[in-house]
């Protein structure tokens, strides 16, 4: 009994102490403390996060920044669960304390440490375009410059190209190549944005592993047109009416069977003649007939390589082609249709040859990009083998065997390619054809007192390549 009385004495004699000094009887209860405090930082920044009070715990949170002599003190409300300091020095390690608050009073502080980051500069890179590159080339060089730090080379396509020796670019096989320039940057620069390039790989044509398809020997007897087997012969001026279309290209002549004829030791030749000249070969009201036959409804083709042996005509004025239509024209108008030249000659500049192709751009309108071949001597003195290797993505033209030109899609910015896939994955279809105009807008002024001239055709022929091409077909 006595040690109970003690107590209570005890207890007595403490609350009147309380209530005699004014201390509040909640002082005795301790503070919450905040939980899960965790904070990230940028150069200049620190933002401190903590778990939510739950309601009534808190009247508001301090949150200290401490560097050295630097202090900051800072309030938050009783529901806020993070704060966001502004204006530190970068690189410098901060304590921040967090507090509980009621009233005046204040929780135990939890302390998180970290350090502010290096301002960095911005870091870009400038990666120099490789060049196209064949199968068998010597590995090409790569430069790419970053702002800061050092820049490393990949590739996203290792089964068409690879890196070597750290800088180089190897081609392994056909295909596109994709090559990434990379920089993590440095102590003063902060990692630049990946730089990619693409590289066209292709494989030179003379080794080329090719499967023959099709071909046209042009082995008739003599006098005999081209086998209706293979071929169709266009006739006409390109509308039929007085004074004459002229195909669209102000040409300057009428085309007709007679024109087209085989010299029985495998030579075709179409011959452009004047009325004077050739008086039995005439056609409509046009003064030069001359001859122009094609595979449509025939032979339609689909990707592969196409060859051509040829002699050019002499004289100026003459435009003799060799070339390929989208099987669809009779219903996708041209030049949505497409069309690849892959030889076109201009007597009036006896020494060069040039390729094309020919589509509508995104904005509707006609375009076209082409390339050419320069010979030292006149490509009418011999045959020459004229070539164009079409795959789905880009297309490649050749002279005697050599590329002399490459277009890709990607250098078009076509939304609609018409030499590829369809957007709904139709396979593109084109017919051959071969004809000498007179004149025109590439063939130019007709050399003064000229009146016959030969276009001599050895042979066609057709072959898939790696998997590209198949048998032509009808439609």
């Amino acid at each position: 009994m006595k040690t109970t009385k003690k107590a209570s004495a005890s207890l007595l004699l403490a609350a009147l102490t309380i209530g005699i000094l004014g201390i509040d009887a909640s002082a005795v209860t301790a503070v919450s403390k905040p939980t899960k405090v965790a904070v990230v930082t940028t150069p200049t920044t620190a933002t401190i996060t903590w778990t939510a009070f739950a309601k009534g715990k808190v009247t508001g949170v301090k949150i200290v920044a401490s560097a050295g002599s630097q202090k900051i003190t800072k309030t938050a409300s009783a529901t806020a669960k993070s704060f966001r300091f502004t204006g530190l020095r970068q690189n410098t390690s901060y304590a921040f304390s967090v507090y509980g608050m009621k009233g005046t009073r204040a929780s135990a502080a939890v302390v998180v440490r970290a350090k502010t980051k290096v301002l960095m500069f911005e870091n870009s890179i400038f990666f120099g375009q490789p060049d196209d590159m064949m199968i068998g080339e010597a590995d090409q060089k790569l430069f790419a410059l970053p702002a800061g730090g050092d820049v490393f080379f990949g590739t996203t396509t290792p089964t068409v190209c690879e890196i070597v020796n750290g800088n180089y670019l190897k081609a392994i096989a056909i295909g596109d190549c994709v090559v990434v320039a990379s920089s993590p940057g440095d102590a003063q620069y902060a990692a630049a944005p990946n730089e990619t390039r693409n590289v066209s790989i292709t494989i030179p044509i003379d080794s080329l592993e090719k499967t023959l398809l099709w071909s046209e020997e042009f082995d008739g007897a003599a006098g005999a047109g081209p086998s209706t087997d293979n071929w169709v012969i266009e006739t006409g001026d390109g509308c039929g009416l007085p004074p004459g279309c002229g195909w669209g290209n102000q040409e300057s002549q009428s085309y007709a069977a007679c024109a087209i004829k085989q010299d029985g030791n495998g030579i075709m030749t179409i011959t452009a003649s004047t009325k004077l000249a050739e008086p039995n070969c005439t056609f409509n009201h046009r003064n030069w007939t001359s001859g122009k036959f094609t595979t449509q409804g025939k032979k339609h083709f689909t990707y592969g390589y196409f060859e051509a042996k040829m002699k050019m005509p002499v004289g100026g004025g003459t435009w003799p082609a060799f070339w390929t239509l989208g099987s669809n024209i009779g219903t996708v108008p041209w030049p949505r249709s497409g069309e690849l030249d892959i030889m076109e000659y201009a007597g009036n500049n006896p020494t060069r040859s040039t390729s094309a192709a020919h589509y509508q751009n995104n904005l509707g309108f006609h375009e076209y990009k082409s390339g050419g071949h320069n010979h030292t001597a006149a490509l009418s003195n011999d045959f020459h083998t004229y070539g164009m290797l079409w795959l789905p993505n880009e297309v490649t033209f050749t002279f005697n065997g050599k590329t002399t030109f490459v277009l890709k899609k990607s250098q078009t910015g076509l939304a609609n390619w018409p030499f590829g896939p369809s957007s709904t994955g139709v396979t593109p279809k084109m017919y051959l054809i071969l004809n000498l105009a007179m004149g025109g807008t590439y063939g130019g002024k007709i050399a003064s007192g000229y009146g016959k001239a030969m276009f001599d055709i050895d042979y066609v022929r057709y072959y898939s390549v790696s998997g590209y091409g198949s048998a032509p077909t009808t439609d």
